[in-house]
């Protein structure tokens, strides 16, 4: 491929077989057709006369059927709903929550089931994210922390515009246990490399780790670890769709992670709103404030499924079997009930996420830590999946 004019780009390759560019993605994604590389282009080419050849086949395009979905901006393999089941990888992702830790769903994500997760940081990478933390206001969200440790991350690797899997993979392992490094300890210490739901929990609140609280956490990790083509991930998938680094990828989708127009509301929100709630007997008086100034009543309803959103389901149930404040529990029942009897509304993953924040009296913003933790493994499978048919 010596000059210019012996390859076509994605669009033009797409206008010469009549499809979509995503179309051709999914020829290059199934070995249809070869990508090419020219020297310091980091974009990806096709050989004009490979596309033509291939246009003049019979069935060029009806290769892909309705049931098939390609590997596009609009499609995903990562993850998927089948009804109201949520499949990673084909897989149950609340049997996952079950049976697996967070570690092994990442992987099993990253299509990388056989590999044994690193879980320990070299020593001077801890002591840069300490630095660097100890340079913010003492106020600062955790979530504004781990932007901030993900720019530290990008800038120490030299190896962070190399977007092959391994590289990409190499520096996927580092970010949940260096986002945990980034979070103030208000708990009891854990040692490096246990878990991290071991590790996360003391960061997150004073109260002591107990296997049963533990278990809702780490559920919570592997439940969150991905949804489909969400906002943030969709955003994530256009970064890396433009070659950004996996660190700048991860950033763009903490970025609309953050934001407060989300459909199902943040856990952010919810835990604030249980705040406000002294007792049970309260729960109808608060609501009905709210409601009067013209807030959202963040937490109820997910689209996405016919009925109830299976994540929230099996957070609360682990959550009412854990050792906590009766009260606080209390509330949160009393919550879901009036609602579902006012509003015919089901409790989603952001509630039960803010729900776990609130009986357990976790710092302000804890459930948008553990959702960005818990969502990096599915932000990083999506920017391979998007790398690779670039």
């Amino acid at each position: 491929m010596s000059t210019d004019t012996e390859v076509l780009s994605i669009a033009e390759a797409a206008d010469v077989l009549g499809v979509k560019q995503s179309t051709v993605y999914a020829y290059i994604s199934r070995g249809l057709l070869k990508r090419h590389r020219l020297p310091r282009d980091r974009r990806s080419w096709l050989s004009r006369s490979e596309v033509e050849g291939f246009g003049q086949r019979k069935g060029t395009r009806t290769l892909l059927h309705d049931d098939e979905p390609a590997v596009s901006a609009d499609t995903s393999q990562v993850a998927r709903l089948d009804g109201d089941t949520l499949l990673y990888r084909e897989r149950d992702a609340v049997e996952l929550a079950r049976t697996a830790s967070y570690e092994e769903v990442a992987e099993l994500l990253w299509e990388q089931p056989d590999v044994a997760p690193a879980r320990d940081l070299e020593p001077e990478l801890v002591s840069a994210i300490h630095r660097l933390q100890d340079t913010m206001p003492a106020g600062s969200l955790p979530l504004d922390r781990l932007k901030v440790t993900a720019t530290l991350l990008g800038a120490r690797d030299s190896f962070r515009y190399d977007l092959s899997v391994p590289s990409v993979l190499s520096a996927a392992r580092t970010m949940a246990p260096a986002f945990v490094e980034s979070l103030p300890q208000p708990g009891a210490v854990c040692e490096r490399g246990r878990p991290i739901a071991e590790r996360l929990w003391g960061r997150l609140t004073a109260e002591p780790a107990t296997p049963e609280r533990l278990a809702v956490l780490s559920a919570a990790l592997v439940l969150l670890a991905d949804h489909g083509l969400g906002p943030s991930t969709r955003a994530v998938r256009e970064a890396a769709a433009k070659a950004a680094d996996p660190y700048s990828a991860v950033l763009a989708g903490m970025s609309v992670a953050s934001g407060l127009l989300l459909g199902g509301g943040s856990s952010l929100a919810v835990q604030a709103w249980l705040g406000d709630i002294a007792s049970p007997a309260s729960v109808s008086r608060v609501l009905e404030q709210r409601l009067l100034r013209g807030d959202r009543l963040s937490g109820f309803g997910q689209p996405r499924y016919r009925s109830a959103d299976p994540r929230a389901a099996e957070l609360l149930r682990l959550l009412a079997e854990a050792p906590a404040d009766p009260e606080r529990l209390a509330i949160v029942e009393a919550a879901i009930d009036l609602v579902r009897r006012r509003r015919d509304l089901e409790p989603n993953v952001e509630f039960a996420l803010g729900a776990l924040c609130f009986v357990h009296g976790m710092a302000e913003g804890a459930g948008e830590a553990v959702f960005v933790i818990a969502r990096t493994a599915g932000w990083i499978a999506h920017s391979l999946e998007t790398y690779t048919v670039q």
